[in-house]
């Protein structure tokens, strides 16, 4: 009965806790939000009044430099609008000019102004005096008043006694023109003075704009230069720019020049800025911060329940790994291990939270559980504790039941110790196993190769004294019987001739397959050589040539047999080498070359560098694809490795050279382009290098760069 009672409160308080939890929630969310509303719309009403302070200075900075634009420019105008309007003064003076005249007028005024490209008068709207003729010569003789816009512009001019401004417009002699005019009146006569006709000066308008700085302020400002209110039923004339600036809420100054009203206009390049600089940052960052806030309250509040559960993960996740693990704090004292890492280090009993690093590692050497340390214990733990202060040591250690384990240890910053004890001794038997079975291997190929050379040299034997029959005394004997008997000599001697001759042909094809089959078995026995570390070399002092020399007389009648050229270069070269196995290597390479090339030429050439005697082979055949470039000296490596290769052989014979020069502190290496040919190059050190001095690698890689 007090069970049932028991489980029905425990039954009656879950809900109710379970409800109280989530009014908590839902009063803590319902806080959070009206937190982050609340700073959402004090920082949107922040942001609002930087951003209209912003505009304003971003306005007041533009009015400033487009002010100083507007001065240049209206100064610049204004003195050629008072020029022109001088020299229209003149010319009302004298109304009968002449072009000579007029010719040193324009002289003087083009002098005094660099951007005029030309001056036109045109007495009765018909332009009849031009300077330079070569600028405007299209012009002389036209007659304004044929052009109904252009008349109607003058007409209102004349009427009001005001000047005209256009362009820009493009020239017939290259580039644009900006063109002011001017009504010209005759005073000569007493009283008001009548039209006379137009003066206009033609000025460069690029270089008018540059002298200005418009091109400078155009690559920030979207530009505008117009009339304000054009007279008569004239379009608006824009001498820079597009009027769609006008839609752009943009600055307007007014220019000030004596031809009617005028404008200047700018907004900034794409348009007035929406919002500040880094308008999207500050609103992250801003909300960064609030979350931050609002995430600094719930951490708080949560803080406990986090830590907790975090604990008991890393615990958890601690003991889970297959291997100890153990962390020391900078004091050396044990922060934390899993039962792992107790069971490999802890014989001692020592292994607790608090321990110090010496008094665990003491304590089993007294109790003899390390028995690498027995009889140096001092020594050991020396050399132990130094790793510790090592960015990374690693280091095997037997234990007292015969395990092996390896010991990772890794310093952190804050100078505490981060360790794994990994269990390796299956690791370490397969390791030992495996050696074993490659030296077997290796031992049985030696042996396997030896043993079939001996019955090998016996075959060869055999057949080239099968290949020469008829120097056999049983081949001479029975050559003399059948000289006894003339009668028989006509019949048997072809017949013997032809047996004989197909003999030696299969005897011939026998030692050639037998030479292949003793060169493959000379290799295989040569490898296990050099994969035992068994590879003697009888180094003495020779010369280049006196290793080449053999080698090409050798090699020539294989390579001249198959149509090739063979260019030989063997300078006397002092060396210390081991003769036969340089001339092993030559000889493996010269045959590749030749296996390899269908026709061109192979070239041995011999030079020396301040440190090396380089050894370069060369052909011109199918080379060597790139991607097998880099392995062509991995042991039996084909480039063709299928069944039905055209050229056969083990792979091994540029292993064994490479380590055959190795051997001797040289190297060698290849390169090659395929479909052009190939080239090996072999460097051996100078008598004055050490054997395993790497110069000679460098200085044909160099070459080869």
């Amino acid at each position: 009965m007090q069970n049932e009672e028991t489980n029905t409160a425990d039954q009656t308080k879950t809900p109710s806790f379970t409800s109280s939890r989530q009014r908590q929630v839902v009063i803590r969310i319902g806080l959070f939000a009206f937190i982050a509303a609340v700073m959402f719309v004090l920082t949107h009403r922040i942001e609002s009044l930087t951003y209209q302070n912003y505009i304003r200075d971003v306005k007041l900075t533009s009015t400033v430099r487009l002010i100083e634009v507007r001065e240049r420019l209206q100064s610049t105008l204004f003195d050629r609008i008072m020029d022109l309007n001088e020299l229209a003064a003149v010319i009302g003076e004298n109304p009968q000019i002449n072009q000579t005249e007029f010719n040193l007028k324009a002289v003087d005024f083009m002098l005094e102004n660099p951007e005029v490209r030309s001056l036109v008068a045109a007495p009765n709207q018909i332009a009849t005096m031009v300077f330079p003729k070569s600028e405007q010569k299209g012009i002389l003789g036209v007659d304004y008043r044929v052009r109904r816009a252009l008349n109607n512009q003058i007409e209102a001019a004349l009427r009001a006694d005001e000047g005209l401004i256009n362009g820009p417009v493009n020239l017939a002699t290259g580039g644009r023109g900006l063109i002011l005019s001017k009504p010209v009146y005759d005073n000569t006569s007493p009283g008001p003075g009548h039209p006379w006709g137009m003066l206009s000066v033609v000025l460069d308008y690029d270089k008018l704009m540059n002298k200005v700085g418009f091109p400078e302020f155009e690559t920030k400002f979207n530009m505008l230069i117009s009339q304000v209110q054009p007279t008569g039923p004239f379009s608006q004339q824009v001498l820079f720019g597009d009027i769609a600036v006008l839609d752009q809420n943009p600055i307007r100054l007014s220019l000030n020049l004596p031809f009617g009203q005028w404008q200047l206009a700018a907004t900034p390049e794409g348009g007035w800025p929406l919002h500040r600089p880094n308008h999207i940052t500050r609103w992250a960052l801003r909300s960064l911060a609030m979350g931050a806030c609002l995430l600094a309250l719930w951490y708080v509040m949560r803080l406990f329940d986090t830590r907790r559960r975090a604990e008991k993960q890393l615990s958890v996740g601690i003991e889970a790994l297959d291997h100890g693990f153990v962390m020391f704090d900078a004091d050396r004292r044990l922060v934390a291990f899993n039962n792992k890492y107790k069971q490999l280090a802890g014989g001692s009993g020592m292994v607790r939270v608090g321990a110090r690093y010496e008094d665990i590692v003491k304590a089993n050497l007294r109790k003899k559980l390390i028995p690498d340390a027995i009889g140096r214990e001092e020594e050991w733990y020396e050399e132990w504790s130094k790793r510790l202060h090592i960015k990374s040591s690693d280091k095997e250690q037997i234990l007292a039941d015969g395990r092996l384990i390896r010991a990772y240890d890794r310093p952190m910053e804050d100078g505490s110790v981060v360790g794994l004890r990994i269990d390796i001794t299956d690791l370490k038997k397969a390791q030992i196993a495996a050696e074993a079975a490659n030296k077997a291997k290796t031992d049985f190929m030696g042996v396997l190769s030896h043993e079939l050379r001996t019955p090998l040299t016996v075959i060869l034997g055999h057949a080239k004294l099968a290949k020469n029959m008829r120097s056999l005394p049983s081949y001479r004997k029975l050559m003399a019987e059948i000289e006894e008997h003339p009668d028989l000599k006509d019949d048997i001697q072809p017949k013997l001739d032809v047996m004989t001759d197909q003999v030696a042909k299969m005897m011939e094809t026998l030692e050639r397959s037998g030479n292949h089959l003793f060169t493959l078995i000379s290799e295989i026995l040569d490898f296990a050589k050099v994969d035992s570390g068994t590879l003697s070399m009888d180094m003495a002092d020779t010369n280049a040539a006196r290793i080449a020399e053999p080698v090409i007389d050798q090699m020539r009648p294989m390579i001249e047999e198959k149509g090739l050229t063979l260019e030989v270069s063997t300078p006397d070269l002092a060396l210390n080498a081991d003769d036969k196995r340089i001339q092993q290597i030559l000889i493996n390479l010269i045959g590749n070359a030749t296996k390899f090339t269908d026709e061109g030429k192979i070239t041995l050439d011999v030079s020396q560098t301040e440190e090396s005697v380089l050894f370069r082979v060369t052909d011109s055949g199918i080379g060597i694809p790139e991607e097998h470039l880099g392995r062509v000296f991995e042991a039996f490596h084909q480039v063709d490795n299928s069944s039905g290769r055209k050229y056969g052989g083990t792979g091994l014979g540029l292993a064994i050279s490479r380590d055959i020069a190795r051997a001797h502190g040289g190297d060698l290496i290849a390169t090659s382009v395929e479909g052009q040919g190939s080239s090996f190059i072999l460097s051996l050190p100078l008598p004055s290098a050490q054997p395993g001095d790497d110069t000679g690698a460098d200085e044909i890689e160099a070459m080869v760069a």
